[in-house]
């Protein structure tokens, strides 16, 4: 897929999430979903020539993943390059605390060769990239509870789309975080399935 077609895939997926009351599966509801996209900036220093980020970033700014307007949930968020410190920042303060020897063990070997450039949303789970060695260009998803640090793409290019085509277990990773909560009531929802409006449907249990 090239740069053009990805943003006008983004552009124009949008769909509907079915949700149950926790504690309550007999009330349900449905949330609307869409992807916000940001315009390109112009960057203070060129981007690493790696994972697709300069191609990216010359056609997508930022994006904030199946966004719910209601509530502000999403899914993800690819942050523009401006961002990145931060994030990366808020990351190091779950790894900050490790001894040599913790790091050693439970950090990848990539970890000082790294770029934050996301996150899921109010979750402390960031997405990562390598920059340099075998897994230059890579994205990685860091979940803080168990320190898992899971491969999701081989490229950013190639991680949106993934997103854009969602399969049983990421959306259940997706509901696991998007709760839609009411502000009134404090009802929270679990997402039993997603419909788009390219005729994917998926649920979270298979």
């Amino acid at each position: 897929m090239t740069l053009p077609d990805l943003h006008r895939a983004i552009a124009e997926h949008a769909g509907t999430f079915t949700c149950e009351r926790i504690n309550k599966p007999q009330e349900t509801k449905t949330v609307n979903f869409q992807h916000l996209i940001q315009p390109p900036a112009a960057l203070d220093a060129p981007l690493p020539d790696v994972g697709q980020l300069p191609a990216f970033y010359a056609t997508v700014g930022g994006v904030l993943l199946y966004h719910d307007a209601s509530t502000g949930d999403a899914a993800r968020y690819i942050a523009p390059p401006a961002e990145w410190a931060t994030l990366q920042e808020a990351f190091n303060g779950w790894t900050e605390h490790l001894s040599d020897e913790e790091r050693e063990d439970i950090l990848p070997d990539w970890i000082d060769h790294c770029l934050v450039i996301g996150e899921t949303p109010h979750s402390g789970n960031y997405i990562l990239m390598a920059t340099d060695g075998a897994c230059a260009g890579q994205v990685f998803e860091f979940d803080h509870d168990g320190f898992e640090f899971t491969q999701a793409a081989d490229d950013l290019v190639d991680y949106v789309q993934r997103l854009l085509h969602l399969d049983s277990q990421t959306l259940a990773n997706i509901a696991s975080h998007m709760r839609f909560i009411d502000r009134n009531t404090g009802a929270q929802w679990w997402i039993l399935e997603m419909n788009d409006n390219r005729g994917h449907r998926v649920c979270t249990s298979i």
